[in-house]
């Protein structure tokens, strides 16, 4: 009884501290102010171990902010406010909490008895608001767009559990502005499907981008000449590097390390050929494919050299993206990687969305206010309106 009543209230107080978590972010987005650390305080918490209750004491990290303005509503001891139970429920989903064990986690908190079947009912109130965010009109420009996808499996009626490709798109704004632009599951990756996300992205008002930044995607860069015909494309350069080196004998990988590092860590465009030159005539012999692969796709990895040094660390990998995708993975271990069906992974990458959004609203990426003169000048000179010459007839 003991282990059991130590285990549920681990379980309370990781399901309370998140909540508190997220609804400082909601305060911080909707009146302003930062975060400012947290504080303890204990909570007696009534719980029920099978059907008979129990009362815990959790230890909580009460979170604060600079103004001093936050505190979480329902731990005042005289709030009115009452738990709303889709809410917690779909605070936990967001979190990556299974369905059944959000159900107990429901059932111990609330004292009522909640089912797998009934937390996903609830959860599916967020379908009218994954279609209008994904439907939802875009910003005319970003700087910077970075496109990426991964796999899941997903049962599709009529057809099985078949693997689907996740297709995201991430924006930044001339200012340092993080946004979701959109996702999208589909059977497979490849050219065309890539072609239509772009377009998609086109017809819902994003017309101008400085760089796409990718990995090899399959018929990425053909896609983005079709669509976006002014903007380039940068190829993440760590991918390219890991790719390269997994195919290294392991006795050379730390020196080739160390030759690719001296190119796309060079201080110009010319001394990053340069070293690409040296490193050819060192490794050219001995690994002729991943020095040819290098020089043909020089063009689109050496891309970022054109835009302003202090942005060349977001440009030359799609760190940012991977970040996004790694949190939006964590819920999907829970689910064991399977999802019932699509409107599954589409509620989940919409809450993962909306909590990143709100992290990224505190505070702006580092280097673009310097440089958003810069980029901003770049977008008008690159799609300033051609001017015609009209001719009369006399």
């Amino acid at each position: 009884m003991w282990v059991l009543r130590e285990a549920v209230r681990e379980t309370v107080t990781e399901v309370l501290q998140f909540l508190l978590e997220a609804d400082r972010a909601a305060f911080l987005r909707e009146h302003g102010g930062r975060k400012n650390g947290h504080y303890p305080r204990k909570l007696e918490t009534p719980f029920k171990i099978r059907a008979k209750p129990v009362t815990g004491q959790v230890e909580l990290a009460i979170p604060r902010d600079r103004e001093g303005r936050y505190y979480p509503s329902f731990l005042h001891p005289y709030a009115r406010r009452q738990v709303d139970v889709g809410e917690v429920a779909v605070a936990l989903y967001a979190a990556g909490v299974s369905q059944r064990k959000a159900a107990e986690v429901l059932s111990l908190l609330l004292g009522h008895r909640y089912t797998h079947e009934t937390v996903s009912a609830i959860t599916d109130g967020v379908l009218e608001k994954v279609e209008a965010f994904r439907q939802r009109p875009l910003p005319e420009e970003m700087a910077f767009v970075y496109l990426d996808g991964f796999f899941l499996k997903v049962l599709w009626e009529g057809e099985g559990v078949e693997r689907a490709s996740v297709y995201v798109a991430l924006g930044i704004t001339p200012s340092g502005e993080r946004q979701v632009l959109g996702f999208w599951l589909l059977p497979s990756e490849n050219a065309l499907a890539w072609e239509g996300v772009l377009r998609e992205l086109r017809g819902r008002g994003l017309w101008r981008v400085l760089l796409f930044v990718a990995d090899g995607l399959p018929g990425i860069e053909e896609a983005i000449r079709r669509v976006y015909p002014q903007a380039q494309w940068q190829r993440c350069v760590v991918h390219m590097v890991r790719s390269g080196l997994s195919q290294v004998r392991s006795r050379d990988r730390a020196l080739l390390a160390q030759e690719l590092r001296g190119v796309y860590g060079a201080g110009s465009r010319e001394e990053a050929l340069q070293a690409l030159e040296r490193s050819r005539e060192v490794w050219g012999a001995r690994y002729p494919s991943l020095v040819a692969a290098w020089w043909g796709d020089s063009g689109a990895l050496l891309r970022f050299y054109e835009y302003p040094e202090v942005l060349w660390p977001y440009l030359r990998s799609t760190n940012l993206m991977e970040r996004f995708i790694r949190e939006v993975r964590r819920g999907t271990k829970v689910r064991d990687y399977k999802f019932p069906r699509p409107e599954a992974v589409f509620k989940l990458l919409y809450l993962e969305g909306e909590r990143q959004e709100g992290r990224w609203g505190e505070r702006k990426l580092k280097g673009f206010a310097e440089a958003r003169e810069t980029l901003e000048r770049m977008l008008e000179e690159r799609y300033a309106p051609r001017t015609q010459t009209l001719t009369h007839k006399s």
